[in-house]
């Protein structure tokens, strides 16, 4: 069994527009969810049939310009939120009511490519890139094949 293990990579250039659509949209998506959440009698439900999520997505990737999967994972992210809000409200731990704050985005394993120590990161589909070499940071092991998914913070320049 092998550790898998997480890396923090300063950036030279961090897509901000990216980060603050991606706010946008997990705002958005956070918004839709919530009106469907279900107060009856004492407990929180939350259900989001394949129906409204396919009509969220849908609503979310008019004018977005950003690779698709971006929206997927927002989708994704703001979904697991509600579920653990919703078991925290159930058992009375839930102090406040939900909102997100952390400015980050989350990259899905599809949207990256990983050559010769060199990260290629898809922002705009065939037409925009964020390179990372990894070379460049020696506390980074030469010896893996593979990255899986990334997170990019406004923290990372």
């Amino acid at each position: 069994m092998r550790a898998i293990k997480a890396y923090s990579i300063p950036l030279q250039e961090v897509p901000r527009d990216l980060i603050d659509s991606y706010m946008d949209i997990r705002c958005k998506a956070l918004d839709h969810m919530l009106s469907k959440v279900e107060f009856k009698g004492g407990k929180t439900r939350f259900t989001l049939p394949r129906e409204d999520r396919k009509r969220l997505r849908d609503s979310l990737l008019e004018d977005w310009k950003f690779s698709k999967h971006y929206v997927d994972s927002a989708i994704n992210t703001v979904v697991g939120l509600v579920k653990g809000w919703v078991r925290l409200h159930n058992r009375g731990k839930a102090k406040r009511k939900l909102r997100i704050t952390r400015r980050t985005v989350y990259i899905k394993r599809a949207l990256i490519a990983y050559r010769d120590g060199v990260l290629k990161i898809s922002i705009e589909p065939r037409r925009r890139y964020l390179v990372v070499n990894l070379r460049e940071y020696p506390w980074i092991p030469e010896e893996f094949d593979d990255v899986g998914g990334c997170l990019l913070t406004d923290e990372s320049s």
